[in-house]
């Protein structure tokens, strides 16, 4: 006896179901900022893990339940420095930190989880990066 196998069931059932690698199943947690870039001017800036241990920078950010976030920071970025903790959103790749009085200061992020890595991404636009970010999972 043969089965048949509906596409447009499998197809259904792959829409509506959380995949196992799918990075938003990852993202939930503590996350610390290992490695950033910015461009404040005209220049690129990298700013690698030793040097954020050397000028005591940080950034942990936790993606919470109830799509709540909670962060704190010292990053001398404006983006960075100007969030304040609140709710998050995620839409295909992105994650937009929904600031809890006023949308307009609203956040998103492009995002990929990659080998226990967290990338976040945001450009203004026209294509300078504002923030650019590689986070590990606290306790990893």
């Amino acid at each position: 006896m043969k089965s048949k196998i509906s596409f447009s069931m499998l197809l259904n059932w792959l829409k509506t179901t959380e995949m196992f690698a799918r990075p938003s199943s990852k993202l939930p947690g503590k996350w610390n900022l290992q490695e950033y870039y910015f461009e404040p001017g005209e220049e690129l800036v990298n700013v690698k893990e030793n040097q954020m241990k050397a000028e005591n920078l940080f950034w942990e950010i936790e993606f919470a339940a109830r799509d709540q976030y909670i962060h704190r920071t010292n990053l001398p970025v404006p983006l960075i420095a100007g969030l304040t903790s609140g709710y998050w959103s995620r839409s295909r790749n992105f994650i937009t930190l929904i600031h809890p009085k006023d949308f307009r200061n609203n956040v998103k992020f492009q995002f990929a989880i990659e080998k226990e890595t967290l990338k976040l991404l945001k450009k203004n636009p026209l294509g300078k990066i504002e923030f650019f970010g590689f986070f590990r999972k606290a306790g990893n």
